[in-house]
């Protein structure tokens, strides 16, 4: 299929170089964040890649920034304003691997997360395929505040997408540039869905398998303060994320997946807001939520505030966090150690050369 080391007769800078994997960089405003992300990818044991960086018209210092990488595989890209689906389509059109990998601007992989991935490709024997990998969920101060779920699923995995929210996000997946131009990129979603990437994956995993590294590879910042003001300011939007969802992917659907995407994708935002603690408007989506899907211990809770008006899934949240927080703090410590060495300021001393760190 493909050689899986870094070696090659040919390099950046000859023009028969030919990179196997692609990976899209859309940023928009990441002057605190995006070094860091750049370093990450630069820093991956398996080499033979180019990254293509695509400054979504920022008003920050990302363009400056994106201008001090001299590293010949970093092709940066400036535009005015478009937003992050058509920045990742315009990043295609210069992407020239057989393989196209992702990485948001606030996000960090691991150092094997590469030779993970095609490896896995290499076991399973088809490279029309997606790999998608576990992350390590941390806030701006990057602490840990949650692990992703350890999905395992291989192969046929469309009805897992469909269920469930969290199996991959564009920093947690690499897969082959025919998927990719099968679906027709991400321009023909609507950048109103709550969140945009969903449906990308869905139609993605209804005609391609995917297969699990089965390991953590990548620290995905979430940003809480913003994505709480942007739930509220956006509210009659993020309600109608249900049939905007749906309606990207209804032509792949039979009617019976399209309701249950449907329902649980307005029980996925109930319990997004019951969890930032906006009773008013969950109690609003809670009288469109299917009550059979409320019947697990996250649902009997979400059940109860609602019903008293103490809103008990927000503070077991909380105490949840704070625990998990507590027990793993100084594992976490440790293990982050190596993310200190991403985010220290450019100078002459710190450029953009490879911590040589081993990963979590």
């Amino acid at each position: 299929m493909f050689s899986t080391s870094s070696s090659s007769t040919s390099t950046p800078l000859d023009p028969t170089w030919q990179p196997l994997i692609s990976i899209i960089l859309p940023v928009y405003n990441g002057e605190d964040s995006i070094l860091a992300a750049v370093r990450s990818v630069l820093a991956q044991t398996y080499q033979n890649f180019q990254l293509i960086a695509v400054n979504d018209g920022s008003s920050d210092g990302t363009k400056a920034l994106l201008d001090t990488i001299t590293d010949p595989r970093v092709k940066v890209v400036h535009q005015e304003n478009q937003g992050v689906l058509v920045t990742r389509d315009n990043a295609f059109r210069h992407a020239e691997g057989e393989y196209i990998g992702f990485i948001d601007a606030d996000d960090i992989w691991l150092p094997t997360k590469l030779e993970a991935e095609l490896a896995v490709i290499q076991r399973h024997g088809q490279p029309a395929c997606l790999v998608y990998s576990w992350y390590y969920a941390v806030d701006e101060a990057n602490r840990l505040f949650n692990l992703s779920p350890k999905f395992t699923d291989a192969g046929n995995v469309f009805e897992t997408i469909l269920n469930n929210e969290s199996v991959m996000l564009p920093s947690t997946t690499l897969m082959h540039r025919q998927v990719y131009e099968h679906i027709g990129g991400f321009e023909k979603i609507d950048a109103n869905c709550e969140v945009e990437d969903r449906p990308f994956f869905i139609l993605a995993c209804k005609d391609f398998p995917a297969f699990p590294t089965e390991q953590r590879l990548v620290v995905y910042r979430q940003s809480m303060d913003g994505r709480c003001r942007s739930l509220l300011k956006h509210f009659d939007r993020a309600t109608r994320s249900e049939e905007l969802l749906v309606a990207s992917v209804r032509h792949v659907l039979t009617d019976a997946q399209a309701d249950k995407l449907g329902k649980m994708q307005t029980k996925f935002l109930f319990y997004r807001f019951l969890m930032y603690n906006f009773v008013k408007e969950a109690r609003i989506l809670y009288e469109k939520v299917d009550p059979q899907l409320l019947t697990d211990k996250k649902g009997l809770l979400a059940k109860l505030s609602m019903q008293t008006g103490i809103n008990v899934l927000y503070v077991a949240r909380r105490v949840v966090q704070t625990c998990f927080r507590y027990a793993l703090s100084g594992w976490w410590t440790q293990k982050s150690s190596f993310l200190q060495d991403y985010y220290q300021p450019l100078s002459p001393q710190n450029t953009m050369k490879d911590p040589s760190h081993a990963g979590v």
